[in-house]
């Protein structure tokens, strides 16, 4: 199995210079075209952070678990990984550093014949569908809302038949190493966010 970061350069590689991967890896599934940078300029941003010494504050358990998911090898998990409860804490990356937050409740079920994940408790939490890979990488594809709180959760707008992109929005991939799972969302300009999920 190639290590991830060889797998994250495939995907970045322009379509002329490897024609084989005419299909980007966000062809397949429903993104608006606005969101599709966001499935593969996460590595960019994360290494834009890491390598800027300036950065006045940052958290040092967030930068070496960030590091460390970089360098491990991307397993592309089945449906019966998915599904389950889960605890998932919050590595946000920022032009100021990298900082983690708690671990709170999260679980993957089946709904309407398709994977639905959900952040079910915390003040900020996401939900959405989850698309298996069809680009041959072992990344799923994240399509879904935020919202805060107990609001209501928030459909994805192509979902909802939004004539265009909503604030709410928010995509990402997701992979399997080891025994967790990593999802990285919404990587845009010096931001993302990746969501750590561990077994309860």
């Amino acid at each position: 199995m190639r290590p991830f970061h060889q797998i994250v350069l495939s995907l970045l590689l322009p379509v002329v210079m490897a024609p084989a991967l005419a299909q980007s890896p966000d062809a397949a599934y429903p993104v608006r075209d606005e969101h599709r940078e966001r499935i593969t300029h996460w590595r960019i941003v994360v290494d834009q952070v890491n390598a800027d010494p300036g950065i006045p504050r940052s958290d040092g358990e967030g930068k070496a678990v960030v590091e460390e998911l970089l360098a491990a090898k991307a397993e592309k998990p089945s449906r019966a990984d998915l599904l389950g409860d889960w605890r998932v804490r919050s590595i946000q990356g920022t032009r100021y550093g990298i900082f983690t937050y708690p671990y709170f409740k999260a679980r993957i079920a089946e709904r309407d014949g398709r994977l639905f994940f959900e952040k079910t408790s915390g003040s900020q939490r996401r939900s959405g569908y989850l698309h298996a890979p069809e680009h041959g990488g072992p990344e799923w594809i994240f399509t879904g809302g935020a919202s805060v709180n107990d609001d209501p959760q928030v459909s994805y707008s192509l979902d909802s038949g939004a004539t265009s992109a909503q604030d709410s929005d928010s995509v990402g991939v997701l992979w399997k190493v080891d025994d967790q799972l990593i999802m990285v969302l919404d990587a845009r300009g010096d931001d993302y966010e990746i969501y750590q999920l561990k077994r309860p």
